[in-house]
């Protein structure tokens, strides 16, 4: 009897148990449940941040090309070409886009052009042409202004005179622009996802960026697309206009080149040397290093400017390295503008703090200092993932992978493996141009 009853008891607290085991299971079972739908929540909500995140970026970049073409279709119109400024080129308009004047750099340049009618006497064409360089040798705010005086302008420069025309060969010159632009771009969409590979986001939060950047560059190219096709449409529309418009006043273009004072170069880097020195101590980046850039980026122009856009003396573009200085930096989650990026101080304190975001972030891992350099002044032009790809062997761009590579070589075989590896051309002309000119500035500064 009391066997029986021991037995019952056992069998009851064993059901119990089994009952209660059952019951956790269920409870384990449901949590599961729930943290994969928290997860999978937390996924869609930050999915949608990024997404909009993004998509600020991209509305700024959107609305910024179109007010670009728009620019340039008047200069189209006007001119046959849509000649704009680009790095080691300035390149500006007269309110009514009939003068340009245009600083070439590399050639040490200076071309003053006026649009005339074509009817115009010598004697005419002459005094409008004095009148407006002297106008524009006497605007402060103008890029021929400290450059050469109006005297030397008109004396020594090269008279050259050329109908306006919308030529195949102006046409491919404008598209050619929407190229190079449009890869520019595309290198920036690179960065951005670089800042975000820094933050340290999980894998499934990574997939989502990278699927968004993809998004992005998908959406990019086929908008150059329709550019060019649009711009395709309005030299066509321009050449039948010249056809249709006979017995219309011709315009033509008067053009004079001068070259500029061969010191012209060092006399605006000497204007940049002590931020430079200022900025390199605070941002611990050598301040040769920040010349060499500057050289490169605008030849020591303040108010240089690039179709990516880019502004300023070491060319910034608001989206990338001025969002990762203002987000590192400034604790601003925002792109800088380009009124603050014609600032030399802000615009050099703004590149020397990237310099050091890549020297200290993004490429902390590689241990070697020059080697260290060689991939900052890459990533400076290309992003710290490009520079990654060409180190990894399965083309990712894991920087802390390939510093595992980079690190077990000596720092000229890290030089010459990114001119040979790097994924474009551009990013490896920039890296020697720089590196060369290191050594000028080493000895002066």
């Amino acid at each position: 009897m009391n066997l029986r009853f021991t037995c019952l008891i056992a069998c009851s607290l064993l059901l119990s148990q089994l009952t209660l085991a059952s019951d956790s299971f269920v409870e384990l079972d449901a949590e599961i449940e729930n943290t994969g739908k928290l997860q999978e929540r937390q996924a869609k909500e930050y999915s949608g941040f990024v997404f909009a995140y993004m998509a600020e970026y991209e509305h700024w970049r959107v609305q910024y090309l179109k007010a670009f073409d728009q620019y340039r279709a008047e200069i189209i119109g006007k001119w046959g070409t849509g000649d704009v400024s680009q790095r080691q080129k300035s390149v500006e308009y007269s309110a009514d886009k009939n003068i340009k004047s245009v600083v070439d750099y590399e050639a040490n340049e200076l071309t003053v052009s006026i649009i005339v009618d074509s009817e115009l006497t010598d004697e005419q064409i002459k005094q409008k042409l004095n009148n407006e360089v002297k106008s524009l040798a006497e605007n402060s705010h103008s890029n021929v202004f400290s450059l050469v005086s109006e005297e030397d302008l008109v004396k020594r420069g090269k008279l050259q005179i050329s109908a306006v025309s919308f030529s195949n060969r102006n046409e491919q010159q404008a598209k050619q622009v929407i190229i190079e632009q449009t890869k520019a771009q595309l290198l920036e969409i690179d960065k951005e996802l670089d800042s975000a590979q820094l933050t340290k986001l999980d894998s499934v939060s990574m997939d989502i960026v990278e699927r968004v950047s993809n998004q992005k560059k998908n959406k990019l190219l086929n908008v150059a697309k329709e550019r060019l096709i649009k711009l395709d449409d309005q030299y066509m529309q321009q050449r039948k206009l010249v056809k249709q418009q006979t017995g219309l006043v011709e315009k033509k273009v008067i053009q004079y080149r001068v070259s500029l004072p061969k010191n012209s170069l060092s006399v605006r880097a000497a204007k940049v040397v002590d931020l430079a020195q200022t900025e390199g101590l605070r941002w611990q980046v050598p301040s040769a290093l920040i010349m060499a850039v500057i050289h490169s980026e605008s030849s020591f122009d303040p108010k240089a400017t690039s179709p990516i856009p880019a502004y300023g003396l070491m060319q910034i573009v608001p989206t990338s390295a001025g969002v990762d200085v203002n987000n590192f930096i400034r604790k601003v989650n925002k792109p800088m503008s380009s009124s603050e990026l014609y600032l030399p101080m802000i615009n050099v304190e703004t590149g020397a703090a990237y310099l050091n975001i890549l020297d200290k972030r993004y490429l902390k891992a590689i241990i070697n200092d020059e080697s260290r350099m060689h991939c900052m002044i890459a990533a400076y032009n290309t992003g710290a993932g490009n520079v990654a790809k060409a180190f990894n062997l399965d083309g990712t761009r894991n920087i802390y992978k390939a510093s595992k590579v980079i690190n077990k070589m000596e720092p000229d075989e890290v030089y010459q493996h990114l001119l040979l590896n790097l994924p474009y051309d551009e990013t490896k002309h920039y890296l020697e141009k720089v590196s060369g000119r290191i050594a000028l500035y080493e000895n002066k500064i």
